[in-house]
């Protein structure tokens, strides 16, 4: 039996990339990049205002404080006809071409029309309240580079440098198969000793907050059923299988996927939640069985799914990321595998943790009040004040 580590390792090295593909931007965010994007620009293309204001000549008003006023306003958008003369000022707004032969712009706040002309309060110096072209950005300057995870803040950037569209990591396509007899959907009458599916409509968000749409699937134990169905969903990237993996006379699932040619890589992890994890590979595509229990699928998820579909998709991101955190009080397991207990984290205490006390792998409440997974090293305790890593998915 393998330990967590190996069995995290074990994954990621299987979870290789997949071809990139070319997206519109606004379809990019949390995508990685796939390539450097230079820019089909220079930003700003040209000479800009900065402020309302006027366009002038600074040297105008080294001589005195008043010029001749242009005709019309220079709005954004639009382009002066002509040049402007020795001793003019034309009236611009903040983001419109500043004119030939105007080498400043001063604030409106600083001048006042009287009789067709403008007189200044103060003197300027050339270049004043004036973006120059390209001093943001230089036309074919990188301005993201490959293996950046896109946010919204991105978007603005991409955009301004002309592109539409951007190469980045496909996600992967996954299939989602809940095994169970016992299992109904949310909402629907449940029979007497049928249970509401918890952990289909859980990996499904969690699968969302990582791009991916896959809707589950309830199939129940009946081998040929069950055989259907993983045929079907091995056509995915990532087939993800919760319950029947266990030891029960109902667990089909790894001889049915060995069957349909799925290569065990391995089955049984010393960690506690989620001891019977298994996971095989057919070709390039990966195989997750999950034990039936809350806390083992969502562990599952944060600790080897999350991860793999971050990698086939190219963010170097991907995790897990452990972080270090200090025990609030003992943490006592009493088991020799690595224990993922529940827990609450104090951010305000330097990542201070406390285990919260469930009744289980099935309890769905004191996860729903937890904030980390602390992990406690195999067959041992950690003291009060220890050091600990821990997995948060906050």
């Amino acid at each position: 039996m393998i330990t967590f580590e190996e069995a995290i390792a074990a994954v990621l090295k299987k979870a290789g990339p997949l071809a990139p593909e070319a997206v519109r931007i606004e379809d990019a965010v949390g995508r990685a990049l796939a390539e450097d994007v230079r820019s089909a620009v220079e930003m700003p293309p040209f000479v800009k205002s900065a402020v309302d204001g006027w366009a002038l000549r600074a040297a105008d008003l080294a001589k005195g404080r008043e010029l001749r006023r242009r005709p019309g306003l220079i709005q954004a958008g639009e382009n002066f006809q002509g040049r402007l003369r020795a001793g003019e000022g034309v009236k611009i707004m903040t983001g419109a071409p500043v004119p030939a032969g105007a080498d400043a712009v001063m604030m409106v706040e600083f001048s006042a029309e009287k009789n067709g002309r403008v007189v200044f309060s103060r003197g300027i110096k050339r270049g004043e309240n004036m973006a120059r072209r390209g001093e943001d950005i230089r036309k074919g300057q990188v301005v993201l580079r490959r293996g950046t995870v896109i946010g919204p803040q991105h978007i603005a950037v991409l955009a301004a440098a002309g592109r539409a569209r951007v190469r980045c990591g496909a996600l992967p396509s996954v299939a989602l198969v809940n095994t169970g007899g016992e299992i109904v959907p949310p909402g629907a009458r449940r029979p007497k000793y049928g249970i509401y599916n918890s952990n289909g409509p859980m990996l499904s968000v969690l699968l969302g907050q990582d791009g991916v749409a896959a809707e589950p699937e309830i199939v129940r134990d009946e081998p040929r059923r069950l055989k259907a169905a993983l045929a079907r969903a091995l056509k995915s990237d990532i087939t993800v299988i919760s319950g029947g993996v266990s030891m029960g006379d109902y667990d089909l699932v790894p001889g049915i996927l060995k069957s349909l040619g799925v290569k065990k890589v391995f089955h049984n992890v010393r960690v506690r939640p989620g001891k019977p994890m298994f996971f095989g590979v057919k070709g390039r595509r990966l195989v997750f069985g999950v034990p039936g229990n809350p806390l083992a699928n969502f562990l599952a998820y944060l600790a080897y799914i999350g991860p793999a579909i971050r990698k086939m998709s190219g963010r170097p991101d991907h995790g897990p990321e452990f972080r270090d955190g200090t025990c609030a009080v003992k943490f006592d397991p009493r088991t020799p595998r690595r224990a993922m207990m529940l827990s609450r984290v104090n951010v305000r205490a330097e990542h201070s943790l406390s285990p919260l006390d469930h009744s289980g792998s099935a309890d769905i409440l004191a996860l729903a009040g937890a904030r980390a997974f602390t992990a406690v090293p195999e067959g041992g305790a950690v003291k009060k004040g220890g050091k600990v890593k821990f997995l948060t998915w906050e």
